[in-house]
């Protein structure tokens, strides 16, 4: 590990660091010694952000402003209105708020704020299958955050409060206000500010209002968002401009007239809507009948026909469903429709066609008020919502742009937004629509605005984009899609292709199932999400649309690790993929991957009941075992040995059951070393291929890998497929 010092530019800053630290270590001593007799509470500082050592503006640790000057930077930004992000309180103390010390007959933590806490989460993560309660006294890693600032709603982070099959960690944000608002804080209150109304039917005169508004400001005052067709006109268009009587499929439209069109990204499943296919193409053409067209469609031609247009794109209707060859000539197309489309309709909140999002909104989504005592006999009505996008770090999502750690994982609410498909139909689109449960979100190149919200609106203009290299770009894009769910495995890298297709990658270098020929050993290092280790992410549909080396063999999220400075060790000697269709960012069938380097032969261990894998070698003096070094595994593994070998290899399980506790051999390859720690090197976790004689598969990767590890290997030419 670097010094303390090390990233600082002069001895003088590291003083000066030195200094911050200390006061800070200082302002926590006192913050504790005085809580007690002050009466601010100790887990959630009375939920107002001042006095404690964090507040932005105050002296803070080394180490913070080392790891992360960047933020070090923005809360210095930010300490002009007093702010204080506490991202992990206690649950244990929150509860203690309602629990008596049988000893003084007191309450363990006599907190009228943890108190107020306990009964919101009473009211949101209480139900027929989970108690929040139940969950904290059973050691359920349950987690609260605050985000406090003048000004502003008062945000509580909600950690694993709620299942989500998908996502490991999931979030619920809740805002707390007042309303109305007084005109001047009420001493005792919890720090909050204003917000704006949310309407409770989202067929409100006002959400229509706000819609219009919304796209009106953009066009006059957005230049960056302005779209442009290039002369580019998708295949096929919906008529709506007639009304609802004249529907009807329009194709071979002219590139010249300036047309614009909206196009709809909604979830797929359930029922069999009426769809374009062989037989009905003339039909259609002739007239679409509005009633037998499912909700969700309705809704976006009605969308459609409020912002003035007289042409939308619904892909169900657009692209011939039983026609290959059509399927995969739209598929490679549908980038360029969503990126230069006057807007795209984002049917967030519902879960199927047939569930409409223009509808009164579930009561999950509408405030609920609690009662507060400021002082003895005195409340004051508090409103708690939940919020329908979770709030960014530090600013409470006053600033997003594409390409931040926050755009990247903070994630939106809405069936839809678990959809692989949509992930590129929001990224490729200059300005969308998004009817998520909870409000509806406008976003364009500028800014992001919802229903519910007061000015100032967060900026989704990069303007740190020169600053995130192409490379680390497509690990984010990647990172946001794999996280999202898909219906088929064969669309795993179509539904991603529009994106790649506008990657400054994509016009120097060859996209090799979903990785860059520029960037390859670099790409390799990607890792499977925590969460699912003892499960096989390896299908054998997945086996059939891409190689193990490639991200898209998994049913699961994928991140990479920074890394600094990275020094090559390995050389490329050939790859190749075998595309499938028109569209040479789409599917594969299947891919080689030849590499020339450093190879070590070793046993691989798991034991999935402990989340446990390592790998270790036998040392030359016949006996003796390197230490065991741990590895992010692809999933569940198995053994499996090849006719005529003694020995089982590792290999991936592609059965439906949960791995076994094993040990076989395996083989470490190095891919590359960085020169920040001691265990520098790092690479692939190899079996042997099965399917394949002589050739290898991935079964993980691994990092911080001693110096020993590369010094003792062979050099070896290795196919993975």
């Amino acid at each position: 590990m670097p010094s303390l010092f090390s990233s600082a530019k002069d001895i003088a800053k590291g003083v000066r660091l030195a200094a911050d630290t200390a006061v800070w270590a200082g302002n926590a001593v006192s913050r504790h010694m005085k809580g007690s007799k002050s009466g601010v509470c100790l887990v959630c500082n009375n939920l107002q952000p001042y006095g404690h050592e964090d507040t932005f503006g105050r002296p803070s640790a080394a180490w913070n402003q080392l790891s992360d000057p960047q933020q070090a930077a923005r809360k210095k930004e930010l300490a002009s209105v007093p702010t204080l992000v506490l991202e992990e309180i206690p649950t244990k103390k929150i509860l203690e708020s309602r629990e008596v010390d049988p000893k003084t007959g007191l309450p363990k933590n006599n907190c009228k704020y943890c108190r107020l806490l306990c009964e919101i989460f009473d009211a949101y993560f209480i139900d027929e299958w989970m108690s929040w309660i139940t969950e904290i006294k059973n050691g359920m890693p349950i987690q609260v955050g605050l985000m406090i600032r003048e000004g502003a709603p008062l945000i509580v982070n909600c950690w694993n409060f709620t299942y989500d099959k998908w996502f490991q960690n999931p979030r619920v944000d809740l805002e707390l206000y007042m309303d109305p608002m007084p005109p001047s804080p009420i001493p005792g209150a919890p720090t909050m500010g204003p917000t704006g109304s949310r309407a409770a039917d989202v067929r409100s005169e006002e959400c229509m209002r706000f819609m219009k508004e919304s796209i009106n400001e953009c066009c006059k005052t957005h230049p960056r968002c302005a779209t442009q067709t290039n002369g580019f006109v998708p295949s096929r268009l919906i008529f709506v401009g007639g009304g609802n009587d004249a529907l009807r499929l329009c194709d071979a439209l002219p590139s010249e007239g300036n047309i614009a069109w909206a196009a709809l990204s909604h979830c797929w499943g359930g029922g069999k809507p009426l769809s374009l296919t062989k037989s009905t193409l003339h039909d259609l053409k002739e007239r679409i009948d509005f009633s037998k067209l499912p909700a969700t469609f309705q809704d976006a031609i009605t969308v459609t026909q409020e912002l003035g247009l007289v042409y939308v794109w619904i892909d169900s209707l657009c692209i011939v469903q039983d026609d290959k060859t059509d399927w995969e000539k739209e598929a490679a197309l549908m980038g360029s429709v969503y990126s230069r489309a006057f807007i795209v309709i984002s049917g967030a909140s519902s879960p199927n066609p047939s569930t409409p999002y223009l509808r009164p909104r579930e009561e999950d989504w509408l405030p609920k008020r609690f009662d507060f005592p400021i002082v003895p006999g005195v409340n004051i009505p508090i409103t708690v919502r939940q919020r329908h996008l979770l709030a960014a770090p530090l600013d409470q999502g006053l600033l997003e742009p594409p390409f931040t750690s926050s755009w990247a994982t903070l994630k939106k609410v809405g069936p839809l937004y678990a959809r692989g498909w949509c992930f590129q139909e929001s990224f490729l689109a200059s300005r969308i629509l998004n009817f998520a449960p909870g409000a509806i979100i406008y976003e364009c190149r500028t800014h992001r605005k919802s229903e519910d919200q007061l000015p100032p609106y967060p900026f989704t203009t990069p303007g740190t984009l020169g600053e995130v290299t192409p490379l680390e770009q497509w690990h984010m894009i990647v990172k946001s899609y794999t996280s999202r769910q898909l219906m088929f495995t064969s669309e795993k890298l179509p539904a991603i292709a529009g994106a790649a297709t506008i990657m400054p990658q994509a016009g120097r270098s060859r996209y090799l199932a979903g990785l860059w020929s520029e960037s390859l050993l670099l790409d390799l290092l990607w890792q499977v999400m925590q969460g699912r280790a003892h499960l096989p992410l390896m299908t054998k549909e997945h086996e059939e649309n891409a190689p193990t080396w490639s991200w898209a063999s998994m049913n699961w999220g994928v991140t990479w690790n920074t890394i600094q400075d990275p020094q090559l060790l390995t050389t490329v000697v050939d790859a190749q993929t075998n595309v499938v269709g028109a569209n040479p960012h789409g599917q594969v069938s299947r891919g080689t991957l030849t590499l020339r380097g450093r190879i070590k032969y070793c046993r691989l261990s798991a034991d999935y009941h402990k989340n446990e894998h390592w790998v270790y070698y036998r040392k030359g003096d016949g006996g003796s075992y390197s230490r065991k070094q741990h590895f992010r595994t692809d999933g569940a593994l198995e053994s499996w040995a090849a006719p005529g070998q003694n020995d089982a290899f590792a290999r991936r399980s592609r059965a439906t059951t949960s791995g076994n506790a094993f040990e076989a051999a395996a083989a470490f390859f190095c891919l590359a070393k960085c020169h920040w720690m001691k265990s520098d090197h790092m690479g692939l976790i190899l079996g042997i291929s099965p399917k394949f004689p002589g050739c290898m598969e991935r079964v993980g990767s691994i990092s911080n890998v001693p110096k020993d590890w590369y010094d003792t290997g062979i050099d070896a030419t290795v196919t993975i497929v």
